[in-house]
């Protein structure tokens, strides 16, 4: 028996698979060649078995103690990058969207994350409390509705990210449809630009408080 946190690698080899099922390497390349096993070839032709199938196999088998799966759970994160997005309620309607096409999806105890804040900002508290969740292996799939929604920079570090976990990433719709996309686009800029605005001008005025310190702290001469 194997528990499912013990199946770590991406992806298994012949001999590794043989071994985990007690069984010779010969045995595994028949059974294979019979189209018994979940086997897929690499570029260089030879046997692979990835994760996700040696999984599927030790439980078809009852060899699986599925330890993660109670821990685990679907995530939907929706971002709207304004305020005035949200009361105009489009952030509701991500949610409702993403949701419709999860529904059909067996969802396992779903949590919904949602926030309003520039796609361009990698620091975002719910982001941040997503990416967290992922490392500590409490997410099973996680639902968006656009790419750019989970960031507009720096999308494929994720997604490998969540290869490498096990999280499954679902996009529900084809980003090149979004019709406000440059829209956002500028109005993300803008914030950029006023975000390091605002920490230039902070920057100036504590340079010139500390100049004025100084200057105060110097004894006058007297005449």
């Amino acid at each position: 028996m194997y528990r499912r946190s013990e199946i770590t690698k991406r992806q298994y080899t012949t001999g590794e698979v043989a071994e985990i099922l007690g069984i010779k390497s010969q045995a595994v390349i028949l059974q294979d060649r019979q189209g018994k096993l979940p086997f897929r070839r690499t570029p260089s032709n030879r046997r692979t078995m990835f994760k996700e199938d040696l999984i599927e196999l030790l439980k078809n088998k009852c060899l699986l103690i599925d330890d993660e799966a109670n821990k685990k759970r679907d995530v939907i994160y929706c971002r709207v990058s304004s305020h005035e997005q949200k009361a105009k309620g489009d952030l509701d309607r991500q949610v409702v969207a993403v949701i419709k096409y999860a529904s059909d999806k067996n969802l396992q105890n779903p949590l919904i994350i949602s926030e309003v804040g520039s796609g361009l900002n990698d620091n975002r508290k719910q982001l941040q409390k997503l990416l967290t969740m992922m490392l500590k292996g409490e997410v099973s799939r996680l639902f968006i509705n656009y790419r750019d929604r989970l960031t507009r920079f720096g999308y494929h570090y994720i997604e490998t990210m969540c290869i490498e976990l096990g999280v499954e990433l679902h996009v529900a719709a084809d980003n090149t449809k979004s019709k406000s996309a440059q829209e956002e686009m500028v109005d993300d800029m803008m914030a950029l630009i006023a975000s390091f605005s605002g920490k230039l001008y902070g920057m100036r005025g504590k340079t010139k408080k500390e100049g004025l310190a100084l200057i105060e702290s110097i004894p006058e001469l007297e005449e």
